[in-house]
């Protein structure tokens, strides 16, 4: 699979530099990359440090797996790539207990954003192409959840409920009436059958912002993210060493809320960002989906 520009990370420069203030103190010598993407941030990593130390890299799309070999093929032995579900991160590094000395790690980097190549290539992640509603980040495993079946199948309150807390729209219940209506004389099953219920009662100015609300609240539905989120944020505490770092950019207000909440009330953890670290001008005007990006980090004391 060859893919040019697989995904542009946002805040990159600054991710790195608070996950790797105390690199040389660190004796564990091991991050994890939780959202493996396109490789800039484990690329990077190992940029700026020492053969000795390696990458537990983790993505649910096999794709990303798949493309990050290739960009990492010139550090040979330093990365560990691991085809799961970053909420599994306690199993995968007792799975690796010759790599991960004493079960600690020296750090652990997630951003939460899809990627380049998930909404131009992916089934049902992106409202401007007609694909089947799909949504599952990890499409090589058999069954599972998609958007549709969400559609297709939830209560009326349990779709309410996704698109006013996961996507905080302003009509969601009209919204909801419309889907229930015309789930009854027909199921929903391609993107476009999503968006052109969704025209009838959005007015044309928001409608953009609007389409990724929805499509943002049946994502994080169908992949179970918030409370992926939760888990691997405190079990990750657990296995880090002393002095290690977590770094999260998030690009949702409630992944953001669960970021800050989970830093703030974990006694084991140190606040590094009293307030989160958004982009400049500069890096939003050249990717456009920086612009609701935050950064936050904590250590572990």
């Amino acid at each position: 699979m060859e893919i040019i520009n697989y995904h542009e990370p946002v805040l990159i420069n600054e991710t790195i530099d608070l996950l790797l203030a105390n690199v040389n103190d660190s004796k564990a010598k091991v991050y994890i990359d939780g959202t493996l993407g396109g490789g800039s941030y484990t690329k990077r990593i190992l940029e700026l440090t020492e053969n000795d130390v390696k990458i537990l890299a983790v993505d649910r799309d096999i794709n990303a797996i798949e493309h990050s070999g290739k960009v990492l093929q010139d550090f040979p032995g330093r990365v560990i790539f691991c085809n799961s579900n970053f909420a599994d991160i306690a199993e995968l590094i007792r799975k690796y207990p010759d790599i991960i000395a004493g079960q600690k790690v020296s750090g652990l980097v997630l951003d939460l954003g899809l990627s380049s190549y998930q909404l131009n290539y992916e089934e049902g992640f992106s409202y401007q192409r007609d694909t089947e509603l799909d949504m599952r980040a990890d499409k090589g495993i058999q069954g599972g959840l998609k958007a549709k079946d969400v559609l297709n199948t939830y209560p009326e309150n349990d779709l309410l409920n996704i698109f006013k807390e996961y996507g905080e729209l302003k009509y969601s219940r009209q919204i909801t009436k419309d889907i229930i209506y015309y789930r009854g004389k027909k199921k929903f099953e391609t993107t476009s059958d999503l968006v052109d219920v969704l025209k009838l009662k959005i007015p044309a100015r928001y409608l953009n912002k609007d389409l990724s609300k929805v499509f943002q609240a049946l994502r994080i539905e169908v992949n179970n993210e918030l409370d992926n989120l939760k888990k691997v944020l405190n079990d990750t505490v657990d296995f880090l060493e002393t002095g290690g770092r977590i770094a999260v950019v998030s690009y949702h207000s409630l992944e953001d809320r669960i970021v800050k909440n989970i830093f703030r009330s974990n006694e084991k953890l140190k606040v590094i960002t009293k307030k989160p670290v958004i982009p400049g001008d500069e890096e939003v005007e050249k990717n456009v989906r920086a612009r609701s990006a935050k950064l936050r980090a904590a250590e572990k004391i």
